[in-house]
């Protein structure tokens, strides 16, 4: 796994136990495409009005069928979990005003693209 992220520090006004668990979701699900001995790669750039988050894997990758589902809860391709973690996800991340898009390709992998608006201080969730 490699992690990119800039050396400045970057502040996202966020539920921070809510993102957190949108982002072990979206990164396990990585971990587990990937399989043994295959690179997982998430990068974080700050933009001035947007953070954006990346997270790649080089698996299988998604059929378009898949792509398009994979939001609605309960819906898996998976033997095992309940098709619930990236519904989860997609909630959380709409609920910070961002926005997540799925990129896959059979055979060549898949990103997740996640764009979270820079706030002030003192804006409330």
């Amino acid at each position: 796994m490699s992690v990119d992220i800039p050396d400045l520090p970057v502040t996202v006004a966020t539920d921070s136990f809510n993102m957190q668990r949108a982002l072990i979701n979206l990164i396990n699900n990585a971990i587990e495409a990937s399989g043994k001995g295959q690179h997982v790669r998430i990068a974080l750039v700050a933009r001035k009005r947007l953070v954006a988050i990346t997270i790649k894997d080089y698996g299988s990758g998604m059929d378009s069928e898949t792509v398009e589902n994979i939001f609605f809860p309960f819906y898996s391709k998976k033997s095992s979990g309940t098709g619930l973690g990236m519904a989860i996800a997609k909630k959380i991340i709409d609920g910070h005003q961002g926005r997540i898009i799925i990129k896959s390709q059979t055979g060549k992998g898949t990103e997740v693209l996640i764009g979270l608006p820079v706030r002030s201080a003192g804006h409330k969730l």
